[in-house]
């Protein structure tokens, strides 16, 4: 897209959104364009990233949100941000003033380990390194296929190296306590372990498709296990068998040389991939597998029978995970998302000149007569505010730290008494009974000259019906690429975590239970709610998963809603009464969990009590979670290929280079659609590693 000026219109306000913003607002921006304005339907920003206040201050997010040290894009925009915003001097009071107490590492992760009928808890602890992610300077590309290859070998022969006088109990990258006698690995055991990956080393296994020998001392390994009685030796046969075939696959499949990288497989689905490559069959209920399923929903139509993962991608962000991390592996956020991310990103663009308009919701794009480009917008402004607002500013605080509330700030508005029918969430809802107060159609020429197409890829039959009929790629995106419903739902407790019988404060841990098979300790947050000294909570945790809601379907509309809300308020109270105790023990009793121990139960039991606490249910088509399903990569339009002369696209359903439902993602389709727009390369300053 060549350069012009004009204004630029931003539709939707979530993190690719933001990002475009961020890169075209940079200094001399208005020497390019007459301005910079972002849409966005109700009074928060953030998109499926966005959190606000509630009750007592209390955190309330759209689900759980991890960023991994290998985001190098994400991280430096935020580094960038803080930066220029340099609260210690302008904000002083503000309890977070950099980057590095926003986000803190968080190295123990885990998963939930299936043996028998029981289910037993694989924690990890991910040795940090001295990297900063994200850091100036840095390409984000220093590894290479190679060095992949070579780094995987490595790990597993550390794994086995460290169980001749460590636990062999839990994954890790570094040495661990010394554990009883009784947990340790025959040398015999370690020995044929090393002789499988020293025969994966030499050049010569490139030529072989199932080294023989390399199957042979795979068999040693097994046979020298108790497999079936012994959780550690199973977990570690399933390791060597599941990076053994990893191995094998990057050098049969010529992933090395192939000019198409890991895009390549991606057509094959992860674990089919590890199959052919020589994986036992077990390796496919693996719980590091599974975990990894967890992390992207990757279940066609939430279905945990049917695991879909792109094999490429899969390979691409595991390799990138564990073997680019900058810092530490995982990275939480002392705060909400929309606390520590959105909020700072809204203040630095606004101090940038950046407009938002709020309460605009996106109806409709228009193409003009020859079909070349976006004419006309059609937007319905929500609700009016006051007479003497010239725009609305969203943010409060609570502790100091400006952030989102859970409902519009009503004295901004012209008549705050008019909640609508369906409670100020109506405004955030594709299926909503308030009326709008007007219609408005932003014209190209006197409104916009470019426009960033920021919403979510479930809304675009919705608002781009005209182009989805026009160009038979827009049908064929907006058909195969896939979405997912999510469900979460967060609850406060009065004790800590040792007290209710967990030691391991701060975890995330995935591959348990559907529907909720992943949850997290979230205690580093506690600090910035504002509880009542006599019901203060001392544990936090988020539960997550995929939700069976289909989509797009004929039942539609607020019953569709309000449906699948009372199913996952009732999974939720199963969750906790059934599957708790395995990390709580001492909130269950035979009768069930012990709601008494709650903050803010006010009493209730069972779903009353519920629904004291925070349910997420993301069956918006604006919430859903975009899927990265074998074959569908090639459906997804770059941000660069919309067709039209003045529009460009962003979101995490674009083909990025990053193909998954992530933050990463839709920061670098923003920061694609931002040079786009400016007439710059694909990736000019964009880093970390990506699919070609």
């Amino acid at each position: 897209m060549n350069q012009a000026g004009g204004g630029v219109a931003i539709l939707g306000g979530g993190m690719a959104a933001l990002s475009a913003a961020w890169r075209l607002s940079e200094p001399g921006w208005r020497d390019r364009f007459d301005s910079i304005t972002v849409y966005q339907r109700g009074w928060r920003l953030g998109g499926k990233a966005a959190s606000s206040r509630g009750p007592h201050g209390r955190v309330e997010e759209h689900g759980l949100h991890v960023w991994l040290g290998c985001y190098q894009n994400a991280f430096r925009l935020l580094r960038e941000c803080y930066t220029e915003l340099d609260r210690a001097t302008t904000d002083p009071m503000a309890p977070l003033a950099t980057w590095d107490q926003a986000l803190i590492p968080a190295d123990n992760v885990g998963v939930a380990d299936k043996f028998g009928d029981d289910w037993l808890t694989w924690l990890a602890t991910f040795t940090a390194n001295d990297g900063l992610p994200g850091e100036p300077g840095s390409t984000g590309r220093e590894m290479t296929v190679v060095e992949f290859t070579r780094r995987a070998v490595q790990l597993v022969c550390d794994l086995a190296q460290s169980q001749r006088g460590a636990a062999s109990v839990g994954f890790t990258l570094s040495t661990s306590p010394d554990p009883p006698r009784n947990a340790r690995l025959s040398e015999t055991i370690v020995d044929a372990a090393l002789a499988v990956f020293a025969v994966l080393a030499e050049p010569r296994a490139a030529h072989l498709t199932v080294p023989q020998l390399i199957d042979d001392a795979l068999l040693a390994v097994r046979a020298a296990l108790d497999y079936d009685h012994r959780p550690d030796h199973k977990r570690y046969w399933l390791l060597l068998s599941m990076m053994t075939a990893v191995i094998r696959g990057v050098l049969a499949d010529n992933l090395v040389t192939d000019p198409r990288g890991f895009r390549s497989i991606n057509d094959e689905d992860f674990i089919a991939w590890l199959l052919r490559h020589g994986a036992h069959p077990d390796v496919g209920d693996f719980a590091l597998v599974r975990g990894l399923y967890d992390l992207v929903f990757g279940y066609a139509d939430a279905d945990p029978e049917r695991p879909a993962f792109g094999a490429g991608l899969a390979v691409l962000m595991t390799g990138s995970a564990l073997f680019s991390h900058q810092g530490a592996i995982f990275w939480k956020m002392t705060a909400g998302m929309g606390d520590v991310v959105i909020a700072p990103l809204y203040q630095a663009l606004r101090q940038r000149g950046v407009e938002f308009e709020f309460f605009h919701r996106l109806d409709a794009l228009h193409l003009d007569d020859r079909r070349h480009a976006v004419d006309a917008i059609t937007l319905a402004r929500q609700v009016r505010l006051a007479d003497d607002r010239t725009h609305y500013e969203p943010l409060t605080t609570v502790r100091g730290l400006p952030v989102f509330p859970s409902s519009p700030l009503t004295s901004q508005l012209s008549a705050p008494d008019q909640i609508p029918s369906g409670g100020w969430h109506a405004l955030e809802t594709h299926w909503s009974d308030h009326t709008d107060v007007e219609t408005r159609v932003l014209r190209r020429g006197v409104d916009f000259e470019h426009v960033v197409l920021a919403v979510s890829l479930g809304m675009l039959p919705e608002v781009a019906a005209e182009l989805i009929q026009d160009r038979p790629e827009w049908r064929r995106m907006t058909t195969q690429v896939r979405t997912v419903a999510t469900h979460a739902f967060q609850i406060w407790l009065r004790p800590d975590e040792p007290t209710l019988g967990w030691n391991d404060p701060g975890v995330t841990l995935s591959a348990y239970v559907p529907p909720f098979e992943t949850w997290a300790s979230m205690p580093q947050t506690l600090w910035a709610e504002d509880w009542p000294e006599h019901d203060r909570p001392g544990t936090v945790a988020y539960f997550c998963g995929t939700l069976d809601a289909a989509w797009p379907t004929d039942e539609a509309g607020p019953g569709y809603l309000h449906r699948h809300q009372q199913r996952v308020r009732q999974q939720a109270v199963d969750h906790l009464d059934r599957h708790l105790h395995r990390f709580f023990p001492n909130a269950v009793s035979e009768a069930g969990f012990d709601w008494n121990l709650l903050s803010g139960v006010n009493g209730e039991r069972g779903s009353a009590a519920l629904n004291t606490q925070h349910v997420s249910v993301n069956v918006d088509p604006s919430d859903r979670y975009v899927q990265s399903i074998p074959g569908t990569d090639r459906y997804r339009l770059r941000a660069d290929e919309s067709g039209y002369d003045n529009l460009v696209l962003a979101g995490d359903w674009t083909d990025s280079g990053i193909n998954a439902g992530c933050i990463e993602a839709a920061v670098m389709s923003g920061l694609q659609a931002a040079n786009a727009v400016a007439g710059r390369h694909r990736f000019h300053r964009i880093g970390g590693w990506y699919l070609p």
